[in-house]
């Protein structure tokens, strides 16, 4: 079993895109939206992003992101903040996180430790920012 997958598999159950914000999304992750919904860019924008000055999110909708219909129906062309979700770097700094975010997604491994987890999440948040600084 591949290590990601020791710690979390996504069901798509939403939870995470309930709520009344969003994540923001830079140049990338507009870029993967457009190109994953095959629209013109200032159609995905007039139709499903909230554009406040500078910043861009996807709106919200009956309190959850306008992408979320019984799961992602932009599960290939999220944004980034939710492809990371919930194995964020910040589950390794505290403990009462890992259980607050472990406690509210199914997805999390509930069988391990919270020291084996963060010894298994580092490894593998560590091979892939040895990834990305090779690119």
């Amino acid at each position: 079993m591949e290590e990601l997958e020791q710690l979390f598999t996504c069901r798509q159950c939403g939870f995470c895109c309930h709520g009344e914000t969003t994540v923001s999304l830079d140049a990338a992750d507009q870029q993967r939206m457009v190109d994953y919904l095959q629209l013109p860019r200032d159609e995905v924008a007039r139709r499903y992003w909230r554009v406040s000055g500078s910043v861009v999110q996807m709106r919200i909708v009956d309190h959850h992101c306008i992408f979320y219909n019984n799961g992602c129906s932009v599960y290939y062309g999220r944004p980034w903040r939710c492809a990371q979700w919930p194995l964020v770097p910040a589950l390794l700094l505290d403990e009462a996180n890992y259980q607050a975010i472990s406690e509210s997604c199914p997805g999390i491994t509930k069988e391990l430790s919270y020291h084996h987890f963060c010894s298994i999440l580092k490894r593998v948040l560590d091979r892939k920012s040895s990834r990305e600084e090779h690119r």
